[in-house]
């Protein structure tokens, strides 16, 4: 089923997605969304993403590009409650570096997320390791 309805944006460039339809797909009031554009068919979607409880933040991970580099940070990140949602990564010199690209809810941290990236660090499991907060 398919679901439209005309809408203006505002001046301050939001919009308002009609309660119906907020319903039918499941977001609610400060639930994380994805927002993706096709520029080619000049098309938005909105895909819900996690509940609005969540703490969401992104990290960009530099580590080796070598077997099992990062599930040993996954591990390591698992240990002090993160809650890993979304990640990416990337070989970026094959045998050498890599970026890791991690959105993870951070609500049951056991440790601050600054202090957690230079642990990532001291301990040798990433060269470089930089979050930043998800509003």
């Amino acid at each position: 089923m398919e679901l439209s309805e005309i809408v203006r944006i505002s001046e301050k460039g939001e919009l308002v997605i009609p309660q119906h339809i907020m319903d039918s797909v499941g977001i609610v009031e400060k639930m994380h969304v994805i927002i993706r554009a096709d520029v080619n068919n000049r098309e938005i979607k909105i895909i819900p993403f996690t509940t609005s409880e969540g703490n969401l933040v992104e990290f960009k991970i530099t580590l080796a590009d070598m077997p099992g580099a990062l599930a040993k940070c996954a591990a390591f990140l698992s240990e002090y409650g993160l809650n890993l949602v979304a990640s990416e990564s990337r070989t970026i010199q094959h045998g050498e570096i890599a970026h890791w690209y991690v959105i993870a809810d951070i609500s049951n941290c056991k440790e601050n997320i600054r202090d957690l990236c230079k642990k990532l660090k001291s301990k040798g499991l990433a060269t470089e390791a930089v979050c930043s907060s998800i509003h």
